[in-house]
């Protein structure tokens, strides 16, 4: 095990991209564009942050973790699907023990990493102590969806005056978390008043409000992802879905991220992606339901937990 030299970033380039052409062809939920330039560029410049693992002179893995502190998550180490490959278990037990030693000597305890949703990519991983935590799931947009809101209900734009409910649903959401089988008692998941207060405001974001008698009772967002691994160009994120119990089994959820996707169709989207929490058997059900194909998996361990 050693740090990334220069002398390797082309290896590690072609492990990356026949690792993610492969999970692409496995799966056309993850998009197989990849830059060889973007990405050579990007590992020069964290070549002290990366390791490889070398056999006989030969490269037979890399591993790269970004340090992140988050209010939710904690001080963190986080690996993107582009950010490890391994030729066998070994390599990867290897690897991590390098890569966690510096990352533990930095603060951070907890660490994360996506993985492509098939036994062969998790089942080493489990192996060095991770769980499931996250799925990633994506739809392509085709079809029109016609699902239609119950009597008195009604379906409408939300925005910035509509920041206190957007608090009060978000916390329907957190709540909903502290129940069994996800158990998430010490975690604060609501997204805190500033942050809804921004997003509210920022122009790409889309805030959806369902009523019932004039009285908010459902929301969800939803703005253009970013570019990321895996994800087709043009793609939506919907985010913070959030029914309240007394309405839930009405299809108010349904029908709300319809509206949210046929809108997202006439702007020009592609495809929309979601994540879930793995112990939320609900929201699981529910999205896999909606048409939702899994594609990575976000793996979780705290240091000294077990």
């Amino acid at each position: 095990m050693r740090p990334l030299e220069l002398r390797d970033v082309d290896v590690v380039v072609a492990r990356v991209r026949a690792q993610l052409t492969h999970d692409a062809r496995h799966n056309p939920m993850l998009s197989p564009m990849f830059s060889d330039e973007d990405f050579a560029h990007a590992l020069r410049h964290a070549s002290d942050q990366t390791w490889v693992a070398e056999e006989n002179d030969r490269v037979v893995g890399h591993l790269y973790g970004a340090l992140l502190e988050s209010p939710e998550y904690g001080h963190g180490a986080w690996v993107g699907p582009d950010g490890v490959s391994f030729d066998d278990d070994d390599a990867l037990a290897n690897l991590y023990a390098a890569a966690a030693t510096s990352w533990i000597g930095e603060g951070a305890l907890e660490h994360y990493v996506w993985v492509f949703d098939q036994i062969g990519d998790t089942t080493p991983w489990y192996e060095l102590g991770f769980a499931r935590m996250h799925v990633r799931g994506v739809l392509a947009l085709g079809d029109r969806r016609r699902h239609r809101l119950a009597p008195d209900y009604q379906l409408r734009r939300g925005g910035v005056d509509d920041l206190p409910l957007a608090i009060e649903l978000d916390q329907v959401l957190d709540d909903a978390q502290r129940l069994g089988p996800s158990f998430s008692l010490f975690l604060e998941h609501a997204s805190r008043p500033e942050e809804l207060f921004e997003a509210l405001n920022d122009d790409e974001v889309h805030h959806y409000v369902v009523e019932y008698r004039g009285r908010g009772v459902a929301q969800c967002l939803t703005f253009p992802l970013e570019a990321r691994r895996g994800s087709f160009d043009r793609t939506l994120l919907v985010s913070a879905v959030a029914v309240k119990p007394e309405h839930e089994h009405r299809g108010v959820a349904r029908a709300l991220i319809d509206h949210a996707l046929n809108h997202a169709q006439n702007a020009g989207f592609t495809h929309v992606e979601t994540n879930w929490r793995v112990t939320n058997r609900r929201a699981a059900s529910f999205w896999r339901r909606y048409g939702f194909r899994p594609t990575y998996v976000r793996l979780h361990r705290t240091v000294g937990s077990g």
